[in-house]
């Protein structure tokens, strides 16, 4: 059964399905979409509307824990994103014969777990994906979490991080001046996450590690020269460790973690980039415009 949160979600992070516009035989043809660590099915549905569009089916679950303030993963682990993701894959066969993957940072770990074990997927994208620690000090998390139940990432001297915590509070409040005294002192609080689920994080990212070298289907990677969330050169290595003959990886060097939302100029270009991913490879016959 489908993740049924107990906490408010807001309508734009729900689950979605577009279906294809189109109708016919090109409404056969899918992606399953899964959204990244503390993000929410949000990101991807602008794209998911333009492939819809141009006859292709998407479907985007919410993983456990996801879609509101990061402290609503407390509980919550990898077991129920990996069941999250095998029940968005039984969804999607119900809609379409032919089925890719998409996955946004964690969520590519997700996609190769399920890549490997269904033979008859037919291609990844992968968007900013996870191949190690952004910081290696997370690293302590590890040994922290018997002892400490919150993290605060807005109360550390990383850049990166306090670049990260900035963009979720704007995210989630667009209109909310992040600079104004009384909303820094709210930040920490509104952006604390659980140990524990940080922990469910790493140990995704490591378990990633493990797939990555097995993945010999079609795969197409995106990543951004300007990505707070991932490490220098780790996209570079994940490329590098596929076995598959079929692989290419695009690099924006003005981008960030999320380049596929319409507030990154090159989200024009991912789009595209996918949807002839996923018409060179299967039964569509509309070229997108």
């Amino acid at each position: 059964m489908p993740f049924q949160p107990d906490y408010p979600v807001p309508d734009d992070r729900l689950p979605y399905t577009e279906h294809a516009r189109n109708g016919g035989e090109n409404g056969r043809v899918g992606i399953l979409m899964l959204h990244g660590f503390m993000g929410s099915p949000l990101s991807s549905h602008p794209m998911a509307c333009y492939l819809a569009e141009h006859g292709v089916t998407v479907h985007c679950p919410l993983l456990p824990g996801h879609g509101h303030w990061p402290d609503k993963l407390k509980g919550f682990t990898r077991h129920d994103w990996i069941n999250a993701a095998e029940e968005g894959l039984a969804h999607i066969r119900t809609l379409c014969d032919q089925v890719f993957l998409m996955g946004h940072s964690m969520g590519t770990v997700l996609c190769a777990r399920l890549a490997l074990q269904n033979p008859d997927i037919l291609g990844m994208i992968m968007l900013t994906p996870v191949y190690e620690s952004p910081d290696s000090r997370l690293s302590l998390m590890k040994v922290l979490r018997p002892f400490m139940t919150w993290f605060y990432p807005a109360n550390l001297p990383s850049r990166s991080l306090k670049r990260l915590v900035r963009e979720r509070v704007q995210d989630f409040y667009p209109d909310l001046d992040v600079d104004d005294p009384e909303v820094q002192k709210r930040i920490p609080e509104m952006t604390r996450l659980p140990v524990a689920s940080l922990v469910e994080m790493l140990k995704m990212i490591t378990y990633g590690r493990t797939l990555f070298p097995k993945l010999t289907i079609p795969t197409l990677i995106f990543h951004g020269g300007h990505d707070p969330a991932l490490k220098s050169g780790s996209v570079e290595r994940l490329y590098a460790v596929l076995p598959g003959p079929d692989k290419r990886i695009k690099q924006f060097p003005d981008a960030g973690h999320e380049l596929m939302r319409p507030f990154d100029p090159v989200h024009e270009i991912v789009w595209k980039m996918a949807f002839d991913f996923v018409y060179e490879r299967s039964a569509l016959r509309q070229p997108a415009t």
